[in-house]
């Protein structure tokens, strides 16, 4: 588990203190194991969806488009790993960890619920960690507000531990849940927003052209209007 970079309450050290005993069990890595064994068996036999929506996401015209394929795979993604995963009804730890987005992503959202965005002052495609154990700002009464119209990142976030134990966190500490992995997702998503590259040198300067910055940065009163004094 990494340390937090701010000093905790008694009651947060004490949750630090039994997550680092949970994650230093060798179980919780077998167990993990043993659960992302079965998510295998009930991917293969969704393989020809996924694929199918893959085709359709290297069709896509638009990046809008291409967001609502990556959405569909995703959905493909959870049914297979849901059922084994810790996950459950009106369980937020995910929702205070960092939410990058990309600027095409939060326009879609915006349009979608009919939020105005804001223009955040810089961007930086690396989770923000000063949003560590920070609510999200469409969390309410521990419940997504935009659950339907949810960035992409939170689609594909499962923890394969028995509960939701290292999910909660504590601020400025990175969470190290054994997550379901999503890599190939998240790649597909940040080549969605860029050109066709060739080479790694081409990739990384698209890279340097992709807008990115924290969920909450774009939407920092969440479906609330702002009153007096807040930032709109």
């Amino acid at each position: 588990m990494s340390e937090p970079a701010i000093e905790l309450t008694p009651q947060q050290a004490e949750l630090v203190a039994r997550q680092a005993e949970r994650w230093n069990d060798p179980r919780t890595q077998e167990d993990a194991r043993a659960r992302l064994a079965l998510v295998n068996v009930r991917a293969k036999a969704n393989e020809q969806r996924l694929n199918t929506q893959l085709r359709q996401l290297d069709k896509a015209p638009a990046i809008k488009h291409k967001i609502y394929w990556l959405r569909q795979m995703a959905e493909t993604f959870a049914d297979a790993v849901a059922p084994q995963a810790a996950c459950a009804d009106a369980c937020d730890g995910c929702c205070h960890q960092p939410v990058s987005v990309t600027l095409e992503e939060a326009q879609l959202i915006s349009k979608e619920t009919g939020v105005p965005l804001r223009m955040p002052e810089q961007w930086n495609t690396l989770p923000v960690m000063k949003y560590a154990g920070q609510p999200c700002s469409f969390l309410q009464d521990s419940r997504c507000t935009i659950y339907q119209h949810r960035p992409m990142v939170c689609r594909l976030i499962f923890n394969m531990d028995a509960d939701a134990l290292l999910c909660q966190m504590v601020p400025g500490a990175r969470s190290q849940a054994p997550y379901a992995d999503h890599g190939i997702y998240k790649e597909l998503y940040i080549r969605a927003h860029l050109p066709k590259v060739k080479s790694q040198e081409e990739m990384q300067a698209a890279l340097q052209s992709l807008r990115m910055a924290d969920l909450r940065e774009f939407f920092p009163n969440g479906l609330r209007r702002p009153t007096d004094g807040e930032v709109k």
